[in-house]
């Protein structure tokens, strides 16, 4: 499904178009490692390009001015995953690595995206959807924060000691069709 909104187009994404998602998200993330501890940012960079590349189960979104991408998201199904033991399971669909080029910030592009993603997961019959976040995405929580996501401790994880991604969820309010 394709929806312009001022003049930004919402598109599921191509296989072509996995390069330059991979490339948009790098840059649009390549502030935050200067706040990282520099071993763990060059792998959190090569993991977060691999799955860009490579994830065959999300489904890749792409925000596009005419033919030039300025955003993407990935919305990923329920999974579950061991991480140093602990297992990790998630009921519900994930928003992931929600990027948005530096020149078009501040223009709605990052709600457009994130509202295409609760849609097609209400669409796919699931009351709620869920993201992480971290510390470093300040921005980001706030965004998410203020289009009603909550703290959703249960999905938390700690990818080195001490550095903790929050989980978020939202739920979604059921609609009830009036009868006349």
């Amino acid at each position: 499904m394709t929806m312009k909104t001022s003049g930004i187009t919402i598109a599921s994404a191509t296989t072509e178009d996995r390069p330059a998602i991979a490339e948009l998200t790098r840059r649009s993330y390549s502030h935050y490692g200067l706040d990282s501890d520099p071993d763990w940012w060059k792998r959190y960079e090569q993991l977060t390009r691999d799955t860009l590349l490579f994830e065959e189960k999300a489904e890749r979104i792409v925000a596009l001015q005419g033919n030039e991408l300025v955003g993407s998201v990935l919305l990923c199904p329920p999974y579950e995953w061991e991480l140093d033991g602990k297992t990790i399971s998630n009921p519900y669909p994930e928003m992931r690595l929600l990027a948005v080029s530096a020149a078009f910030r501040d223009r709605g592009i990052g709600g457009a995206l994130i509202a295409d993603c609760e849609r097609r997961t209400a669409n796919g019959g699931f009351d709620s959807i869920t993201l992480h976040t971290t510390s470093l995405m300040q921005t980001a929580k706030a965004m998410y924060e203020r289009r009603d996501y909550r703290r959703y401790p249960r999905i938390d994880f700690q990818p080195i000691p001490g550095f903790i991604v929050w989980g978020y969820r939202k739920e979604f309010v059921p609609t009830v069709e009036c009868q006349s």
